[in-house]
């Protein structure tokens, strides 16, 4: 019995002292973060009276009874700031930011820290998610103004920039400053320059005036230089294999009968091309442009194929931004009047709306929609199958891989097109392909060019005069490969801006039906004249 006694006193005992240590590990954790408030609180005291090793000590305190303290991690971050210790400041801040990660507070103090020791890409992640919650935090536009404008995403730096709250002048005026720079960037020199001008009116004695004076300076000639009206006068000389389209010698009877009319292909010649453009409206999101070009080519032994083309455009572009993605929204209607050998031969009515989109700075593409009214003129004497007035629909994306900011680049694209004619024999369903390059040689600024369109064409209806053994019975089904090679430079006579070009075009058409099949080739070298 003594010995059951003393195993149940021995049990209480232990009892009791586990309630007792419970009991105190309870006061103790909710008396430490009590202390800890106490420690944060005489450290404010301490920093504001700029006592920061003080401060420190306090806080090095709270931390050592509570060592996940946000307020005393935040501070501390302050401290080393203050003291000069900026590797510590980060250290500090980035295990507060562990252990807070939605913490806007801490957030925006690392992120103008790696901004300050100019880690920028570290700083944008952090700022971006302070100014998606608020987005007038001092100072908080600058930075990201600033980081915009360093990636060339001019646009969101500007956006960035004006929805700015300066914290005192210093900041404005740098908001200022960058907003004249973006603008500069984006082809509005007016509108920059009176940013600039903001700028210094600020502060007048500033470390930024001289810089800012030199760059308004330039805004000032960039102004001046600035036109609305421009225009580009191209002259040249070629050589055409095949002016007049003869098809390939085969023993189709139609194909024989039009290689024995035209038994003169070939021939040199002269063009003179005069393109007129006028901006009537011009802002940071709207731009409109009317234009005008002039076309006329010269066969010294076939004039009567001479061709002169007349269109007047008018066009509308609108920028705007996609996820932080530049876009361009225009929209052109052109009227296009031809003729051939003197003679009336087509006009068309042309709308041309695309979307052009930026993902960076090495990709771009552009979604082109395109519909055209033709009326071919003198066709009331062909037959009804033979008219080739009508409708033709085209639609698709060419994406540019863009290589040192365009100096290089590739070209891919496809657009489907269809052309609803009122004859049957020229009414099909067609697929373009395209493909480029450009390379820039490393000296002189030479530009190497290749172009390829490939065209597909189904015609959807049977030819009713050919062949001329049994017509109505071929679909007619076109393979045309379009090669175009280019030399081109840029040269300045006399501060005028001019360009150099040889070109080499091959146009290679296969059909299933003789008369249409044909190559042609054309050389031409011209030089143009921008003012």
């Amino acid at each position: 019995m003594r010995q059951r006694g003393v195993v149940i006193f021995t049990g209480y005992l232990w009892l009791y002292a586990a309630i007792w240590l419970m009991a105190t590990y309870s006061m103790a954790s909710a008396q430490a973060p009590t202390e800890a408030v106490v420690y944060v609180d005489r450290a404010l005291l301490a920093y504001e009276a700029q006592q920061y090793e003080q401060a420190l000590h306090e806080l090095q305190e709270a931390l050592r009874l509570d060592p996940d303290n946000l307020e005393a991690l935040y501070y501390q971050g302050l401290v080393y700031v203050a003291l000069g210790r900026l590797p510590d400041a980060q250290a500090i801040w980035e295990r507060a930011l562990t252990l807070h990660p939605n913490d806007l507070d801490i957030a925006y103090q690392l992120g103008t820290l790696y901004f300050g020791q100019r880690q920028y890409d570290q700083a944008a992640p952090l700022l971006q998610q302070v100014y998606a919650a608020e987005p007038r935090r001092l100072n908080l536009g600058y930075y990201l103004g600033f980081l915009a404008y360093r990636e060339k995403q001019y646009r969101r730096a500007l956006e960035y920039l004006r929805a700015n709250v300066p914290s005192d002048e210093n900041y404005a005026q740098l908001t200022r400053f960058y907003a004249g720079l973006a603008l500069g960037a984006l082809g509005l020199p007016h509108e920059a320059r009176a940013e600039i001008e903001e700028a210094l009116q600020l502060q007048p004695l500033s470390p930024l005036t001289i810089p800012a004076q030199r760059f308004g300076e330039a805004l000032t000639r960039a102004a001046e230089r600035e036109r609305r009206f421009r225009g580009e006068l191209r002259v040249g000389l070629f050589y055409d294999s095949n002016v007049p389209v003869v098809p390939n010698a085969s023993s189709d009877l139609v194909a024989v009968i039009l290689r024995q009319d035209q038994k003169r292909r070939g021939s040199e010649g002269e063009l003179g091309a005069l393109t007129l453009a006028y901006t009537w409206l011009k802002t940071l999101d709207w731009e409109g442009t009317v234009s005008y070009r002039f076309l006329q080519t010269y066969n010294n032994r076939l004039p009567n194929f001479n061709v002169q083309d007349h269109t007047p455009t008018l066009g509308i572009t609108y920028r705007g931004l996609l996820r932080d993605m530049p876009y361009f929204a225009r929209l052109q209607l052109a009227y296009d009047f031809i003729t051939l050998g003197d003679r009336k031969f087509t006009q068309r009515w042309i709308l041309n709306p695309s979307l052009s989109l930026y993902e960076d700075a090495g990709n771009l593409t552009t979604l082109v929609v395109g519909l055209q009214v033709k009326d071919f003129f003198d066709d009331h004497n062909l037959a009804a199958e033979e008219v080739r007035d009508g409708i033709n629909y085209s639609v698709g994306p060419v994406h540019f891989l863009l290589f040192e900011e365009g100096r290089h680049y590739i070209k891919t694209g496809y657009q489907f097109d269809y052309d609803a004619t009122e004859g049957d024999n020229w009414r099909y369903a067609g697929h373009h392909f395209l493909f480029g390059a450009q390379y820039t040689l490393p000296w002189g600024g030479v530009r190497l060019r290749y172009d390829l369109d490939f065209h597909l064409r189904f015609h959807t209806h049977r030819h009713s005069l050919l062949p001329v053994t049994a017509p109505g019975t071929v679909h007619r089904r076109d393979r045309e490969a379009i090669h175009l090679f280019s030399i081109a430079k840029d040269v300045e006579w006399r501060a005028q801006p001019l360009t150099i070009a040889l070109e080499y075009l091959i146009d290679d058409n296969y059909s299933n039906l003789d008369a249409y099949d044909y190559d042609r080739q054309v050389v031409t070298t011209s030089l143009t004249w921008r003012f």
